[in-house]
């Protein structure tokens, strides 16, 4: 049994408890206390003392009279002037939960949080560039978040949308087209020459030249009309980007089910069907006078005026939708709620064997998405105004519960240090750290730094082990630079501003992907010069055990309420923090207790407790998408 069974069990007798008094509004909570305090505690005696009239004390003890006959309950005592501080009979329970962790390997903490159908759209890069730094931390959400929904019993699909119709488009396009950039170049990465040469050179050179402008926007109308020469062009050199881009997004462990590309959209009719719904939504004004005539707009604030902080037009008085208009309609699609067919193909078979299916108007198999039960969609934090329209356009045409379906799965931007971008990337640094701008050429691509990462640690990795087979090595290193990008990506709340610092994010002495990855190395080692193997059953004995042995084991226990909190939150975050403070424990653990020479009850108690710690790891690993060694 785990934690979270007693937990809801000790919920249940309360509840009835607290209903068979007349109470339904307040939630029973549990808390994890020190543990001289015990295992689990109550702390809603204070709620209810006005509510019942009587003291946190008194409430206590009825409280107590309740929770007779739960599994594994040793006593229960009252502290602090009202908590219910519950203990276990650590023994037994320790012994059933490692049985049921070493049985069951990372499947022991599955649970069921109501399911549904998760639609999550990430990454969403334009296909015009390869993925800078700032994209990975989308990427690395995306992934990580999509695991754990899987894992509390959600079904996800997993949607990146391609915008092939923007500006940052026709500007590539035109300096294939115009300015004699090499739409056939083969001598590294499309998407890096496309990025890094073609869109930063062309959209210099147009801002500079009205006739160049014009040009882009005669490309721009040839797109959207589609079934042209320009049209066809502008999609081969899109999905050369693409293909090149899911290279980056597989080696950071993301993967997809649908590529939704703008173009499609346009040229199946969705916007126009879409417009005609969103227009009936109680916020969706038509403009007849002043600065806005003739557009359509979606009117968030209360007054009268039109006020561009927090309005928004989402089509213009010439006709054309704004990204607002555009990406409202999408919502809805995603959300299931627009019944329009789009038709899909086979595009991809990815790492794993799954595939991913591409929209590719007229021809494919015709899907209409079903209605969802969430639809996540993770945007950067900048376009908060306009998911916030969004989110109030739905709520105009379907009501709040719907509404709350669409989730803004907002992010802040990823910034170098200044340490980072002058050392390793030639930059000028003025400050802590370098703001990233893709037009002005300031930004790291996510491969290139990876790349960099590697070839650090694989310099190391040779030195320390001159015997080791170099695709070993490669492959080692490999996975010590993605957990230590991913690590630091995943572990700062997301409305805060990452600065990466290539130096630290390796540092095995620091918090790090690195030093997660030589904790877990160390326990394999362990368990590689152990002498036997410990059967699942052996159980622990517990009264042999020392403190810093009782503090992992206890610490280890807790991971299905991380993971159910993390569930219910919707946030990878926790899961990061609590794989790094593990790690720590660990480490605690290894300096301060022989395992190997310790005297041979003891000794198979303590290999069984780094047997859970392994599988517990493995289990946070993919939760989070941060790859484990055996070695470093």
């Amino acid at each position: 049994m785990l934690l979270t069974d007693i937990g809801n069990n000790i919920k249940r007798k309360v509840g009835a408890w607290l209903r068979g008094k007349g109470i339904k509004d307040i939630e029973v909570t549990l808390e994890i206390p020190r543990p001289e305090f015990g295992d689990l505690s109550l702390p809603i005696a204070f709620k209810l003392a006005k509510k019942l009239r009587k003291s946190p004390n008194e409430i206590a003890k009825e409280i107590i009279g309740v929770l007779r006959d739960i599994p594994y309950l040793d006593h229960v005592e009252i502290a602090g002037g009202g908590y219910v501080n519950i203990y276990l009979n650590r023994e037994k329970f320790y012994s059933d939960f490692i049985r049921k962790v070493l049985e069951e390997d990372i499947d022991f903490a599955r649970m069921d949080l109501g399911g549904g159908l998760v639609r999550l759209e990430y990454t969403s890069v334009n296909p015009n560039k390869a993925l800078h730094i700032g994209h990975a931390r989308n990427v690395a959400l995306g992934a990580a978040l999509n695991s754990l929904l899987r894992y509390v019993g959600y079904d996800v699909e997993l949607i990146n949308y391609i915008d092939d119709t923007g500006t940052q488009m026709a500007d590539i396009i035109l300096g294939f087209l115009y300015l004699g950039y090499d739409a056939n170049y083969s001598e590294g990465r499309f998407d890096q020459y496309c990025g890094d040469v073609v869109y930063t050179g062309s959209h210099e050179k147009i801002e500079a030249d009205e006739e160049l402008k014009r040009k882009r926007k005669d490309i721009l109308k040839l797109i959207e009309e589609g079934g042209n020469v320009v049209s066809s062009f502008t999609r081969m050199i899109a999905e050369k980007v693409l293909r090149e881009q899911l290279k980056t997004c597989w080696r950071l462990g993301a993967e997809y089910d649908r590529l939704v590309w703008e173009s499609d959209i346009v040229w199946s009719g969705m916007h126009k069907k879409g417009f005609d719904i969103i227009k009936r939504s109680r916020i969706v004004k038509y403009i007849s006078s002043g600065k806005y005539a003739g557009c359509w707009v979606a009117k968030v604030s209360g007054s009268e005026e039109i006020n561009p902080e927090v309005d928004d037009v989402l089509v213009r008085s010439d006709g054309t939708m704004t990204y607002v208009g555009k990406d409202s309609i999408f919502a809805l699609w995603k959300m299931g709620l627009l019944g329009h067919p789009l038709p899909f193909i086979e595009f991809v078979t990815q790492p794993s064997g799954r595939i991913a299916y591409s929209s590719s108007w007229p021809k494919g198999d015709l899907v209409t998405l079903d209605e969802c039960t969430l639809s996540i969609n993770i945007i950067g934090i900048e376009q908060a105004k306009l998911q916030k329209i969004i989110q109030k356009l739905i709520e105009g045409l379907y009501g709040e519960d719907v509404a709350k379906k669409y989730i803004h799965y907002y992010y802040n931007h990823v910034w170098l240090s200044s340490k980072t971008a002058s050392k390793y990337l030639g930059m000028e640094a003025e400050g802590k750290a370098v703001k990233m701008s893709g037009r002005k050429g300031l930004y790291i691509n996510v491969d290139t730094l990876l790349d960099k990462m590697r070839d650090k640690v694989l310099s190391v990795i040779r030195d320390n082990n001159p015997d080791l087979d170099e695709g070993e090595a490669w492959k080692i290193a490999e996975r010590i630079a993605v957990a230590s990008l991913k690590y630091l990506l995943l572990s700062v709340d997301r409305d805060k501003i990452v600065v990466f610092d290539l130096d630290d994010a390796l540092d095995v002495t620091k918090e790090s992907g690195a030093y997660i990855l030589y904790s877990y190395a160390r326990a394999k080692s362990i368990l590689r010069k152990a002498e036997y193997d410990v059967p699942a059953e052996h159980g622990i004995s517990y009264d042999l055990l020392n403190d810093y042995d009782k503090m992992l084991l206890r610490y280890l226990a807790i991971t299905p309420v991380v993971i159910l909190e993390a569930g219910k939150s919707l946030e990878v975050k926790p899961l990061v923090n609590y794989m790094y403070r593990l790690s720590q424990m660990f480490n605690e653990f290894y300096e301060k207790n022989p395992v190997l020479k310790a005297e041979e009850e003891v000794k198979a108690s303590r290999l069984t407790i780094i047997r859970v710690y392994i599988v517990v790891m493995n289990l946070l690993s993919m939760l989070t998408g941060i790859p484990l060694v055996e070695r470093m």
